[in-house]
C-alpha cells in the first residue's frame, strides 16, 4: 500500500506532475462555472421584518434541472418559486403541507408533510421537463401538481414569512457548502451556471510547448507520485472544519479528482467536485454524489491498494 498526504502548498508540484494537458486529459472536470447566488439582499440567511413578504433569490432559471435547500426557524412558511415581480407564485407550506398557485387566483391542495425549524426543505426544479418536487429532510413529498411554467418562463427560488408577530429567519444553501441532503441524479447546484468553461488564452497550452505524449502523464499510468501506483485509493478528504470525508476509488477517479484540485488551485474551473459513492449508496437511490467544495478543503490524502 502507498500512502501520500497532499496539502494545498505543494500543489505546485502536483501541477508538474500532471503536466499542461489537464483539460485534454480529462474534458469534464471542469465542465461548469459557478455564480454567486444569494437572496435580494446579498445573504444566504434572510430576516424577513414583513408579514407575508416574499423574498426571491438574485438569479433566475429559465431551463436546466436545479438543486436547492431552505430551512426557516417557523412552521408560519411557505417555500417555493416566483416570477421576477412576486405576481405569481407557488408554494409549499409549513404549518399543514399544503401546497398552492396564485396565478393570481389562489388554487391549493393537500400536498405533503408539515415542517418547521429542524427541518430542511430541499426543491429539485426541472424546467426541462416543467415539473417542481420539494423534498423534507431528503424524503420526496412527489412531484407538485403546478408547473413551473405556470408561474413564468424564467423562475425564482423564493420563501414568504406568514407569521403575524414573529420575523422569519430564512437560511439558503444554493450549492455554495456542501447540502445536507443527496442531490437527485440528473441535478446541479442551482448556483451553478450550467455553462462550459472555458481555460484562459494565458493558460491554454501552446501546441508548440506542449510536452511530448510520451512524458506526458495519461490517466491510465501509474508513473509519479500523484499518480495511483495500485488498482484502487481510499481517498481521505479532511475539510477545514476538522471533519473527515473518506471515499473508496478507482485509479481513473482518484486520477479525475487530482486533476481537477490542481487546476481549481492554478484558478481554473469549478468550485466543487461530485464524487460517486458507490457502495456508500444507502437509502433508495440510484445513485448518490458527494460534492466536495474546493475552499474547504484543508487537506487530502492518498492511500493506494491493489485488488490483485
Amino acid at each position: 500500500m502507498k500512502n501520500i498526504i497532499f496539502k494545498k502548498l505543494g500543489t505546485i508540484m502536483l501541477a508538474l506532475l500532471i503536466g499542461v494537458s489537464v483539460f485534454s486529459l480529462f474534458p469534464t472536470v471542469t465542465k461548469a462555472e459557478t455564480v454567486n447566488v444569494t437572496w435580494s439582499d446579498g445573504s444566504l440567511s434572510r430576516t424577513i421584518s414583513s408579514w407575508n413578504y416574499t423574498e426571491i433569490a438574485n438569479k433566475g432559471k429559465s431551463s436546466g434541472k436545479w438543486y436547492w435547500e431552505i430551512s426557516t426557524n417557523s412552521t408560519q412558511a411557505a417555500i417555493g418559486i416566483t416570477n421576477s415581480d412576486k405576481s405569481k407564485i407557488t408554494r409549499y407550506f409549513g404549518y399543514n403541507g399544503e401546497n398552492f398557485l396564485y396565478n393570481p387566483s389562489a388554487l391549493g391542495y393537500s400536498y405533503g408533510s408539515s415542517f418547521g425549524p429542524n427541518d430542511v426543505i430541499s426543491i429539485a426544479l426541472d424546467l426541462d421537463n416543467d415539473t417542481l418536487t420539494y423534498y423534507k429532510n431528503g424524503v420526496s413529498q412527489g412531484i407538485s401538481r403546478y408547473k413551473p411554467s405556470q408561474v413564468a418562463n424564467t423562475v425564482y427560488p423564493s420563501v414568504t414569512r406568514l407569521d403575524l408577530s414573529v420575523p422569519l429567519v430564512a437560511k439558503a444553501n444554493f450549492g455554495a457548502s456542501d447540502f445536507k441532503y443527496p442531490i437527485p441524479e440528473g441535478f446541479l447546484p442551482y448556483q451553478d451556471s450550467g455553462k462550459p468553461t472555458t481555460p484562459d488564452p494565458s493558460t491554454t497550452p501552446d501546441p508548440s510547448t506542449t510536452p511530448d505524449p510520451s512524458t506526458t502523464p495519461d490517466p491510465s499510468d501509474t508513473n509519479g507520485s500523484s499518480q495511483p501506483t495500485g488498482d484502487r485509493a481510499i481517498l481521505t478528504v479532511t475539510m477545514d472544519n476538522g471533519f473527515d470525508k473518506e471515499f473508496d476509488l478507482s485509479k481513473k477517479e482518484l486520477n479525475a479528482f487530482i486533476a481537477w484540485y490542481d487546476a481549481k488551485d492554478a484558478g481554473r474551473g469549478a468550485s466543487f467536485f461530485a464524487i460517486d459513492k458507490h457502495n456508500n449508496n444507502k437509502g433508495p437511490f440510484s445513485n448518490r454524489k458527494d460534492y466536495v467544495i474546493f475552499n474547504k478543503i484543508l487537506t487530502f490524502e492518498v492511500s493506494e491498494y491493489s485488488t490483485k
